[in-house]
């Protein structure tokens, strides 16, 4: 057990002679040094006492901090960021913005606004090594909010994107039956309400004269209402028809409820899905950082070779060139004088890379200080792009195929959102040659691509706690079995046969204002609160001066970012944060029986809820600072910032004297040995050693 050493700080400056001191001019120090006695006073309490502690606080802390290797860092960030997105949102959202010409707004918004929120977020986790509410809090306590709200969204995220994973993990468990999934005579189809038929056979009604039907007894707009069901080829009537796939979905995968307040029954498989799903993220965070590095060796390359794979699988299929057409050979470049390819590209890029929910400040936090961050930021966005490329070009080749199969048009079998997986993918997989095979490395490629994205997101919440909780620190287990459990039990609504309409209010609510307002916040705190020429001073400590004036005017700490993060990508944020408030459709979906008003009362609620951590911890901590008698702390950089010698030194004297009173420990730091400021260096050298140790 370490030994813990208290800094005692005296001679400390009462609040009405700091008040005397701030009207007194510079000028008059060298005039007449006697007026500046309390001043003199407090240099010489400053002479390496601060320094000397913080210098052993950074030893122990970088000791404490996991550091990635090689490219774990990289890959840890692509596992947030390439999620199921890639899949399944971007290829519909490109397709529906003019095609290929959709490809113009999303590379714009990457250059404009991805890569310098990116770039700011690296710096800040990396320089800082800690989780974003520390970060945030080393600049200026009273904006420790941020990264708490930062913190909040991550999981809200986390909470229902583990029941997308279950359900993922229920189609790859039934791997076996993926031949089954497309027929009618399973038990998940028979439902009275609804009326099942198979993609496949549809092409016998599409023929001039199918059999069994009096042709002549028809209109022509009745030929194309055809389907075949039952045996023979019929019109539906009032039947409400639904394809086999989506009858598994929907009767056995979510079974819901005629509504979103209706409760009745738990969905089995969901839950047991659920809890084995936390249960396996669980295992991989006790082992922390390290354990997620070097997981992402497997589940984040993985996913590229099977992507792949389903892609040139896709193209050789017989009616590929119909779906790839649509998707790529379509250029409608009227689509870019409508606001909204460009609000939808922005919402793509912030959803996709998961800008402004701390994840990737968090994984910045753990690398080395001369970590170059800033080819992994470029990186991270070709990366994620070239993800949404394969997984589009696979995804439209095969739709190409399943509508070749039932004699269709491409638009015809395109559906939004999961269901482009869950209900129109699987059916085209029944479809080709070794189905099995197809099915089961689809599924474990969104499989990987979720969980690796859900255990970062979880991590965020477990190192903020961390950070901020000594026993957390110490236990790590406990932290991961608290936050487990935590958002299992408030994900069980959503294992309810309500929960699929829960599941709609988060993932329409939990992340895009909240996710813009924290890009906001953040370039708000560093380019006008903590000062874009100290975090430029900031960049060259890790990165060392620009070699060349190429690196100068195009490399980390160049004036283009400063444009950028003080102007064009918080303006962007602002942007993309009304539209997508304002532009909602209520009732949600239409259909007010299902979500009724309570619906989007709730789902106001949840995101807005993260934004109460700003206030509330910047309350806190005022009145922190004013219960130890310097108010005004609350608005400076801490001693526990890496910058805070060089940013301290100009300071004028009245903020010196304010500084040295700074406490030298901050939340969570319990646990740290600091050594007063009269100790000899082999002394300090020696603790530093034992405290490690």
């Amino acid at each position: 057990m370490s030994r813990r050493t208290q800094t005692t700080t005296t001679g400390l400056t009462t609040a009405s002679t700091l008040k005397s001191l701030q009207p007194v001019r510079e000028e008059e120090t060298s005039k007449n040094p006697d007026i500046y006695l309390p001043d003199q006073f407090a240099k010489e309490q400053r002479v390496n006492r601060g320094r000397r502690a913080y210098k052993n606080y950074v030893e122990i802390e970088n000791t404490n901090r996991q550091a990635f290797k090689g490219i774990e860092s990289l890959l840890s960030s692509l596992g947030q960021a390439v999620g199921l997105g890639n899949i399944w949102r971007f290829p519909t959202m490109a397709y529906t913005n003019g095609g290929s010409s959709f490809l113009i707004p999303y590379i714009v918004c990457a250059f404009v606004f991805a890569i310098p929120a990116i770039h700011m977020e690296f710096v800040l986790g990396q320089y800082a090594a800690k989780s974003p509410p520390a970060v945030f809090r080393r600049i200026m306590p009273v904006l420790e909010g941020i990264g708490w709200m930062c913190c909040l969204v991550g999981a809200i995220i986390g909470v229902y994107y583990m029941i997308l994973i279950s359900w993922i993990g229920i189609y790859l468990a039934n791997t076996v039956n993926a031949v089954r999934l497309s027929k009618c005579n399973n038990q998940w189809n028979r439902d009275l309400a609804t009326t099942c038929y198979e993609g496949i056979m549809q092409k016998k009604c599409k023929v001039p004269h199918p059999i069994g039907v009096n042709m002549s007894a028809l209109s022509i707009n009745d030929t194309d209402k055809l389907m075949y069901f039952h045996g023979r080829c019929q019109l539906p009537e009032n039947r409400t028809m639904k394809i086999a796939t989506e009858q598994f979905f929907t009767n056995f995968v979510i079974n819901p409820s005629s509504g979103f307040t209706d409760f009745s029954t738990i969905n089995w498989a969901t839950l047991a899905a659920v809890a084995i799903c936390w249960v396996i993220s669980s295992i991989v965070l006790i082992r922390g950082m390290k354990m997620i590095g070097k997981l992402s060796y497997f589940s984040v390359i993985l996913p590229y070779g099977i992507i792949v794979i389903l892609m040139i699988r896709g193209i050789t299929l017989e009616g590929a060139s119909d779906g790839l057409y649509y998707l790529w050979a379509v250029h409608d470049f009227k689509a870019l004088y409508n606001y909204k390819a460009w609000t939808d590209a922005l919402t793509q890029i912030c959803f996709s890379l998961s800008i402004g929910q701390g994840g990737l400040m968090n994984i910045a936090s753990y690398n080395k200080k001369d970590y170059n961050w800033y080819r992994d930021a470029y990186l991270l966005v070709i990366c994620d792009t070239l993800m949404s490329l394969l997984g589009g070009t696979a995804v439209f080749a095969t739709l190409g195929f399943l509508a070749n199969q039932r004699g269709l048009q491409v638009p015809e079998v395109i559906k939004e959102g999961h269901a482009l997986a869950f209900i129109v993918y699987t059916e085209a997989i029944s479809q080709m040659p070794l189905p099995y095979l197809w099915h089961a490395l689809f599924f474990i490629m969104l499989f990987l691509l979720g969980m690796s994205t859900e255990i970062v997101i979880v991590e965020i919440v477990c190192s903020c706690l961390a950070d901020r909780f000594t026993y957390l620190r110490k236990h790590r287990w406990v932290t991961v079995l608290l936050v487990s459990l935590t958002f299992f039990s408030l994900g069980l609504v959503m294992t309810t046969d309500a929960g699929y309409y829960w599941f709609d209010l988060y993932d329409e609510y939990s992340a895009g204002v909240s996710a813009t307002v924290g890009t906001v916040m953040m370039c708000v705190s560093v380019c006008w609160l903590y000062g874009l020429d100290d975090f430029r001073k900031d960049m060259t400590e890790m990165w060392g001066e620009a070699p060349n004036k190429v690196v100068k005017w195009l490399g980390p700490a160049s004036y283009i970012w400063t444009i950028m993060w003080r102007f064009v990508t918080p303006i962007c944020s602002i942007i993309a944060m009304f539209i997508i408030a304002w532009n909602r459709n209520y009732p949600f979906k239409e259909d007010p029986t299902k979500y009724p008003p309570l619906f989007d009362i709730i789902g106001w609620f949840v995101a807005s809820l993260p934004f109460f951590a700003i206030p509330y911890f910047a309350i806190t901590n005022i009145l922190q600072f004013r219960r130890m008698n310097i108010p005004r702390g609350a608005f400076m950089v801490q001693k526990q910032h890496p910058a805070y010698d060089r940013i301290s030194e100009g300071w004028p004297e009245w903020k010196k004297v304010i500084g040295d009173q700074l406490p030298d420990q901050e939340p969570g730091d319990d646990d740290i040995e600091f050594v007063h400021g009269d100790e000899e260096e082999g002394e300090h050298e020696q603790h530093s050693e034992s405290s490690i140790d």
